[in-house]
């Protein structure tokens, strides 16, 4: 019997943040997509959010650009002011210019490497990629009503319990689940067991996609491992 992989979408918007290149990292999620789940509001989770993280990035970005020098009289005439004046001008340039390629990303998605990756996974036939159903958002607002896990951050969305109830449709063998998403992580115990009562198999909960990876045999790069580590120091 196959196991099951399942990537949340934070795994996927925090390479974002990463200082490895994504199409490395996806290299190693590449080798699990014969076994990977997908739920399609992954999908629409990743597209929502990645406008936003991409704008964000742009505003951090030109909040480091160097103002105007308005220095007094006797430190305009130093030797190496017009040397800084220009310097600072042809980095402020090259911001703009950076700048600009970031929201070009935000307008056309196929500049932008991470997206065209996980959109090529997502297209890849080999991974089974689940639809969701009425039956599924009627099943996510009885967990929310019960308030049972997992559990939305916030209150007038049921994003994370429609996933959750797609996956139980679709479970046909053990699940390794990577997500660092503190509403599966804090409820491992009742996951664990309605999947297991629903479904006759096994749940694992796991924040490492080279968990994923080691499960079938495969060493993560060292790429993927930087990543996961520099995730794990942030906490996140």
């Amino acid at each position: 019997m196959t196991m099951r992989i399942c990537i949340d979408t934070n795994l996927f918007l925090g390479l974002y943040w990463s200082d490895e290149d994504v199409r490395e990292v996806f290299g190693d999620i590449e080798m699990l997509k014969r076994s990977l789940l997908v739920p399609d509001m992954i999908s629409d989770e990743f597209l929502r959010n990645r406008d936003r993280i991409l704008d964000s990035q742009s505003r951090q970005m030109r909040r480091t650009e160097i103002d105007d020098l308005h220095p007094p009289f006797l430190v305009r005439q130093q030797q190496g002011f017009s040397t800084l004046r220009e310097r600072s001008d042809d980095y402020n340039t090259a911001l703009q210019s950076l700048v600009a390629g970031i929201r070009e990303m935000i307008a056309d998605p196929q500049k932008d490497p991470l997206y065209v990756s996980f959109s090529g996974l997502i297209d890849d036939p080999a991974v089974t990629v689940i639809r969701r159903t009425e039956e599924h958002v009627e099943r996510a607002h009885r967990r929310k009503l019960l308030g049972n896990p997992p559990k939305s951050e916030r209150k007038d969305t049921i994003g994370d319990e429609v996933i959750w109830e797609m996956i139980l449709g679709q479970a046909d063998g053990d699940l390794l689940l990577i997500t660092r998403d503190a509403t599966y992580r804090n409820h491992i115990t009742f996951l664990t067991a309605e999947y297991a009562e629903k479904t006759g198999h096994r749940l694992t909960i796991d924040g490492n996609i080279s968990t994923a990876l080691r499960a079938i045999g495969k060493e993560p790069s060292e790429p993927l491992l930087r990543f996961e580590s520099r995730q794990t120091e942030a906490g996140e």
